[in-house]
């Protein structure tokens, strides 16, 4: 049964797949995605031919301005553009299937590997923008317009930099956690919108590429999916990257805290065994002090013998006074625990013996 706390996993439990065969295949996997990318950029410019009915039948106004232009060498840019697109919704979908795991069973980890998804997809996402903005400039000579995939697109960039707005704001960790998977399954939903949205309202800037018939000759489609594989092969090492280096960070923050409450409770016992010696001396202290009159008298007593053993008459003055004394002593304890009261003790009751 889940409770409301997240779960606290230990080190092993959050590095779940940690030297299985699902990590040994994470630098493979980096190594094929680049080499499956690079070939992609190679057979790009060297044997895709120039857009083949891709460019504009009509003159369109972009931004304000009315575009004539053909998609020439800048369209080229497709084969890029496009397969960072699709990996940053793949990356997201996990995403949201992670944050939609950790609200089922509060498990810290599902909210760890929501959050890694959620960095690279943000990454993903970033680099489509800047990529469609050159194209943009390029081919339409203009930065921005207010497209649908484009306007869809960009507020899916917002709510995913919002996602770590939150969680930057919540110190609290089950409220971080709980909050950031109820907004990363809220932003997602903008995700298939963005992606569908070509079909919805048809653009001129951003033809459906997804379909039955490809619209694309093999010299084009061939590069396009060495691009899309190649693309999602460098997603999934990526996130395995940086959910190793997020688990090992959650690791050193854990060892904090334990270091910090074993401090604390050593400062605590520390203090507690001060307390208890500081009460055993008050102790001690108050029964070595005489303070009944009993006492007084016993003294007085005393006294009185080592002034008559001393040869001289033993005077009530005498007496009485070293008696007041031993009452003042005994008010004040503290005073005969110095050298200076012990002294001056000594001193009064050699004084009041002279002179007895």
């Amino acid at each position: 049964m889940a409770t409301d706390a997240p779960a606290r996993e230990t080190y092993e439990q959050l590095s779940v797949g940690r030297g299985g065969r699902l990590e040994r295949l994470v630098p493979i996997a980096l190594v094929l995605g680049v080499v499956l990318t690079v070939i992609d950029v190679v057979w790009t410019f060297t044997l895709a031919p120039l857009v083949q009915g891709a460019q504009l039948s009509e003159p369109v106004v972009i931004a304000g301005t009315q575009v004539t232009t053909k998609l020439l060498l800048s369209q080229k840019i497709f084969y890029l553009h496009v397969p960072v697109a699709v990996a940053s919704f793949a990356i997201m979908l996990f995403a949201a299937i992670w944050a939609v795991r950790f609200l089922m069973t509060k498990s810290r980890r599902f909210d760890l590997y929501s959050k890694t998804s959620m960095e690279v997809t943000l990454v993903f996402i970033v680099a489509t923008m800047i990529s469609g903005d050159l194209w943009t400039r390029f081919e339409w000579g203009v930065w921005w317009t207010w497209e649908p995939r484009l306007t869809t697109y960009f507020i899916l960039m917002l709510l995913v930099i919002g996602y770590f707005i939150l969680r930057n704001a919540l110190d609290d960790p089950e409220r971080r956690a709980r909050f950031s998977a109820v907004f990363c399954i809220v932003a997602f939903v903008d995700a298939p919108i963005s992606f569908m949205i070509t079909r919805l309202v048809p653009s001129s800037i951003h033809p459906v590429v997804f379909r039955t018939d490809s619209g694309l000759p093999p010299m084009m489609l061939i590069p396009f999916l060495l691009g899309l594989f190649g693309m999602l092969l460098i997603a999934f090492a990526l996130t395995r990257l940086a959910l190793r280096i997020n688990v090992d960070a959650q690791e050193v923050e854990d060892l904090k805290e334990r270091l910090e409450e074993q401090d604390a409770w050593k400062t605590r016992a520390a203090a507690d065994a001060a307390l208890e010696r500081l009460r055993a001396d008050a102790s001690n202290l108050t029964a070595a002090a005489p303070t009944s009159d009993g006492s007084a008298s016993s003294v007085r007593a005393a006294a009185a013998s080592d002034v008559a053993g001393a040869g001289g008459p033993a005077s009530d003055g005498s007496v009485d006074s070293l008696a007041a004394s031993t009452r003042d002593a005994s008010a004040h304890p503290s005073d005969l625990q110095t050298p200076s009261g012990a002294a001056a003790a000594a001193s009064s009751h050699s004084h009041d013996s002279q002179e007895a």
